[in-house]
């Protein structure tokens, strides 16, 4: 053989085995989520490689995230990409169990994130999974490691694949695989925080193509569940008061930019009759619009901004009619309200994992916004949520880990929640 052949051979041969080689990365972690067009999506992440048919690359390795998103649309044909030990969860056909969690991440600077007993996210995952659910929602802030000041001076820390990884992706174990997902985004995966890998792994649009690949808010939208009705999510991640991550008052101790702020959240409030299409309904997102949280502070009964922004939305400053449930988090425990009509019912999911929140009010101020309280259930066990349908409504049920506090047994019937 001429030297020549030889040497093309060879780097054919190179050049082969490094395409074999990028086919070959590893499967990480996958799940299935909805989309916000009616579709639903596999996610897989692998260490490297590339995406395989027909999945489309979502976002390629970086410096702070080397690893390869990947993804493509579901119909009903199982699907099971090399490994997966068993088909991809299913889009949902009749849901009649959902579990549902918030608050996960480990707040470093509080909690001791290497001792499950001081946060026991992957104990409340874990028994999450055993629930085996039709649905699985989460309302947010799955990230606490994302800053400097939230991390304590410990690693991992940062908007990174690190921190990502330790703080959701290690812990939420098979819980992941397990059910198709609905995810809302929390004020901690905001662009000063982790918003980069809310966008790269969970938000159901593109990947924004600025250089934070990330968006200060996003539009609301609608995800059809049989058995259900309407899911609304909405972006609640610069609704707290206090939220610098859309829009800030500037100077020396800068807050939210109201004048900015509850005009945008009005434009997104009056979208929601359109989208519940004559229900039923549930809202699902992250910063609760009532909700008892600590006194002396512009939020203590819920977002402040949200409520100015319902007022100018809606005639009566509430939800569409057609809402017979609100799914939320952001106060770290777990708390059911029920309201004099109209007002929608409303679960405070979040007791996930993160350090809870102590010293709360011992109940609700009624009326709150004009509006009677006519239940009020709390607790600070960690746990997850489980909602039951059941004789025209659902059961719901605070299943706790054990050794953290008692459970809580609530029905919710036309539109009334009782505890």
């Amino acid at each position: 053989m001429k030297r020549s052949s030889w040497i093309a051979a060879a780097l054919a041969l190179v050049l082969c085995a490094g395409e074999a080689g990028a086919q070959r990365g590893t499967l990480l972690y996958w799940w299935t989520q909805a989309g916000a067009q009616g579709e639903w999506l596999l996610r897989t992440v692998y260490d490297g490689g590339s995406c395989p048919a027909p999945a489309s690359v979502r976002a390629l390795p970086s410096d702070s995230f080397p690893v390869l998103v990947c993804q493509q649309r579901l119909g009903p044909e199982p699907v099971q990409l090399p490994g997966m030990p068993r088909p991809a969860a299913a889009p949902p056909t009749r849901v009649q169990r959902v579990v549902a969690i918030g608050d996960t991440g480990c707040r470093a600077k509080e909690q001791d994130c290497t001792d499950p007993a001081a946060w026991p996210f992957s104990a409340v995952a874990y028994r999450a999974r055993q629930a085996d659910a039709d649905l699985a929602v989460h309302v947010g802030d799955y990230i606490y490691r994302e800053t400097v000041s939230d991390c304590g001076g410990k690693l991992p820390c940062g908007d990174n694949w690190k921190a990502w990884k330790a703080d959701w992706f290690a812990p939420v174990g098979e819980l992941l695989a397990a059910a198709p997902w609905v995810f809302a985004r929390g004020n901690h995966e905001d662009c000063t925080r982790g918003g980069t890998g809310w966008f790269l792994f969970f938000d159901p649009r593109d990947v924004p193509a600025n250089a934070d690949r990330c968006a200060g808010t996003t539009e609301p939208y609608a995800v059809q569940v049989p058995g259900v009705g309407t899911l609304l999510i909405i972006d609640t991640a610069c609704a707290p008061w206090y939220s610098t991550g859309c829009w800030s008052t500037g100077g020396s101790n800068p807050v939210n930019d109201t004048a900015r702020a509850i005009p945008a959240y009005a434009r997104q409030m009056a979208q929601l009759p359109a989208l519940a299409a004559g229900g039923p309904a549930w809202v699902v997102t992250h910063v609760p619009i009532w909700a008892r949280d600590y006194p002396g502070q512009a939020d203590s009964i819920g977002s402040s901004i949200l409520q100015g922004a319902l007022r100018r939305a809606s005639p009566g400053g509430e939800l569409p009619p057609a809402v017979a449930l609100s799914l939320v988090g952001h106060v770290h425990a777990w708390e059911a309200l029920d309201f004099a009509a109209p007002r929608t019912p409303v679960l405070v999911l979040g007791d996930g994992g993160t350090s809870e929140s102590e010293g709360l009010p011992a109940s609700m101020p009624s009326p709150a916004g004009g509006v009677a309280v006519e239940g009020y259930w709390a607790g600070l066990a960690f746990g997850h949520t489980v909602l039951e349908a059941a004789d025209g409504g659902w059961n719901v049920r605070l299943v706790p880990v054990p050794a953290t506090g008692g459970g809580v047994a609530c029905s919710l019937r036309n539109g009334q929640l009782a505890c």
